[in-house]
Parts: C-alpha cells; sequence; structure tokens
C-alpha cells in the first residue's frame, strides 16, 4: 500500500473523531445563542429571530413578571400581619331577616307621651329596658312652661337608649304624637309598643319581650292588642315616692271575672316593616291589619272593645288613678269638663270611698 493512500485514511479517521465532533457541536450551539443574546441586546438584524424564539423569549419574560408578582404580593401580606397585631378578616354582610324565631334579634322600641309626669319616668325606663326593649322614644307634650326632663334621663340619652321628642304647645292629642312615632320608626323596628307612661306590660312566667313576641302563635299577627287590668288607688290618699307597681298591688275586683266594662279596651303592640298606615285611634287600629290578643288568637272588636279575654296570661296593669292626691292633679291638667266628670265617674267606680 502506498504512503500517500495511508495518509488519506489517518486523515479520514482525524476527522471522523467522536469528542472533536462533539467539541464542534457545542461550540455550534454556543455561537448560536451568542449570536442570539447579541441580536436582543443590540437591537440589530431582529428579522433574524425565529417566531419558535420570540415566543419563548415572550414566555420567558411573562413568568419572570409573574414570579415577582406573587412573591411582592406575599410580602406585603406577611409585613402587614406582622406590624397590625390585631388584623381579622371583616365577616361577610349578613342580609337582613325580619322577625327570627331568635329572640334575641328582635329590635323592639316603645312610644309613650309624658305630661307632668317626671315621678314616674324612671320607673318606667327602667322596667322596659329591663324586659328587653331597646328604645324608648319620650313625646314631652308638657305646656311650654312645664316640668321638663332632660336632666333627669340624661344617662339614657346619652347611651342612646331614650330619645326625647320636643312636643311642647303642640297638640297634645296622644293619636297625633303616637302617630308621629308610627311613620318615623315603623320600618326601623320589628315591634313599636304604644304604652302610657303609667301602663306596664304583664307576661305570665316571661319578663323577656323578645322571647314573647318571636313566638310562633304571633308569627301572622300584624298587631297585638292586650286588656287593661285598673289598679285602684289602694285607699292611698296621698303620694310617696316608692314604685307605682308597689304602692298599688290591687286591682279592680270585677276585672276578673269580667264584670267591668274598663277591662275591654286595649293598647296596641304594632308588628314593624308592614304597611303604613295613620293611627287615629290607638284602642282599635286599621281594620286591613290582622290584630291578635295575647294568646296569638284573632280578635274581635264590639265598638272599640274586645270581650271575654282574662287576665289569666298576658295583659296591661294600668295604674290610672295612683292615689287620691296624684287623682286630683290629673284632673287639673284635664280642660274638656265632659272628659273631666267622665273621669270623676271612673274613679268612683274603681275605687271604694274613703275619707
Amino acid at each position: 500500500m502506498s504512503s500517500n493512500n495511508i495518509n488519506v485514511k489517518i486523515s479520514d479517521i482525524k476527522d471522523t473523531n467522536p469528542i472533536k465532533s462533539e467539541t464542534s457541536t457545542k461550540n455550534k450551539k454556543i455561537q448560536k445563542q451568542d449570536e442570539i443574546y447579541h441580536l436582543i441586546n443590540t437591537g440589530t438584524d431582529k428579522k433574524k429571530l425565529t417566531l419558535k424564539t420570540k415566543i419563548l423569549v415572550t414566555f420567558e419574560l411573562s413568568f419572570l413578571t409573574l414570579t415577582f408578582i406573587l412573591v411582592f404580593r406575599k410580602a406585603m401580606i406577611y409585613l402587614l400581619k406582622k406590624n397590625t397585631k390585631e388584623i381579622e378578616e371583616l365577616p361577610k354582610p349578613k342580609k337582613k331577616q325580619i322577625f327570627k324565631s331568635s329572640s334575641n334579634l328582635l329590635n323592639i322600641c316603645i312610644c309613650t307621651y309624658v305630661k307632668n309626669q317626671n315621678v314616674y319616668i324612671t320607673e318606667f325606663i327602667e322596667f322596659y329596658q329591663k324586659i328587653g326593649v331597646n328604645k324608648i322614644f319620650l313625646y314631652d307634650n308638657n305646656d311650654e312652661n312645664g316640668e321638663k326632663f332632660n336632666d333627669l334621663v340624661k344617662e339614657y340619652i346619652d347611651n342612646n337608649t331614650v330619645e326625647i321628642i320636643d312636643w311642647r304647645g303642640k297638640n297634645n292629642e296622644n293619636e297625633i304624637m303616637m302617630n308621629d312615632c308610627y311613620k318615623n320608626n315603623y320600618n326601623k323596628y320589628d315591634w313599636l309598643i304604644f304604652y302610657s307612661i303609667d301602663e306596664y306590660i304583664h307576661i305570665k312566667d316571661n319578663n323577656d319581650i323578645k322571647s314573647f313576641l318571636s313566638e310562633q302563635k304571633f308569627d301572622n299577627c300584624e298587631c297585638i292588642y292586650l286588656n287593661w287590668l285598673f289598679h285602684t288607688d289602694n285607699n292611698i290618699l296621698n303620694y310617696d315616692n316608692n314604685t307605682l307597681q308597689s304602692r298599688f298591688p290591687l286591682s279592680e275586683t270585677q276585672s276578673l271575672n269580667n264584670g267591668s266594662h274598663i277591662k275591654h279596651f286595649v293598647k296596641p303592640i304594632i308588628k314593624g316593616h308592614g304597611m303604613l298606615f295613620d293611627i287615629t285611634n290607638l284602642y282599635k287600629l286599621s281594620d286591613s291589619l290582622k290584630g291578635c290578643d295575647g294568646n296569638g288568637k284573632k280578635v274581635i272588636f264590639n265598638g272599640n272593645e274586645i270581650k271575654g279575654n282574662d287576665f289569666e296570661n298576658n295583659y296591661i296593669d294600668y295604674y290610672w288613678c295612683k292615689s287620691t292626691e296624684e287623682f286630683i292633679k290629673q284632673l287639673n291638667d284635664i280642660k274638656n269638663e265632659q272628659l273631666k266628670n267622665e273621669s270623676i265617674y271612673q274613679y268612683f267606680s274603681l275605687n271604694e270611698i274613703n275619707e
């Protein structure tokens, strides 16, 4: 074999060396990457970038941006929680539900009118707050130069459980004041009570008015009427600084056996969030309202009276006349002579003759 032939074969072997071939391939890849990054960095010959390369670069940049945002967000949350000791997740707002079975959710107010009755206000407020009434509206219908009671109830005004409505010198008909209270508050409260300053609700075996009004028997009632139970003067001549409920425990003897016509008059508790109407008669409201008695049964009126109810369960303790001295003071506030004469007649029909 000739030397030339040998040289050729050795040269061929050297060119096909696998190590050299692999190194050459790597060098070509590095050179290609350098060209790509050179094109990206310099912005020249961008047309040479393939579509595949552009997509890969865009994807990589988007991934890095998203990663940065997520890391930054986690860091901010960590710093906020670390620097705020009392941070809490705010509860989601609940939809308002009216007349739920749970008594704690009921919102109840009472509307009353006050004229020359400062000595009875504190007892009235404390009683109704104790049994669960949320808000008490006191209509001050004293004469313009009459007594005031703002200082007397300041503590309750400050904690927003009592509000005074100035009605001094205005028309002091009870229905007008209570109509004003109803229209301003019927859509704010679940139940609205309309009692006088000397009327106290009596609920058998239950001192919680919220539990009472949340009973299932009143679900379909729009108004609850309770009868009066009149308390006599208990043969007390003069005022003393004790509560009405402790001074006058005795009630009209004929009331318990339905013998008195007076007991058949009623006062209302109205369910809120209902229809808007005018209160023109506190003893009998709109005929369109579904009225119930204290047992949840439908009431039937005979004029302005409801007859046939007893006082075994729920009623209103009405301390109308109080002592003889206090009754005489009430008479002095009555301008209508006919009404004054009717009050005198009623006083002697309720009470025993005394000195």
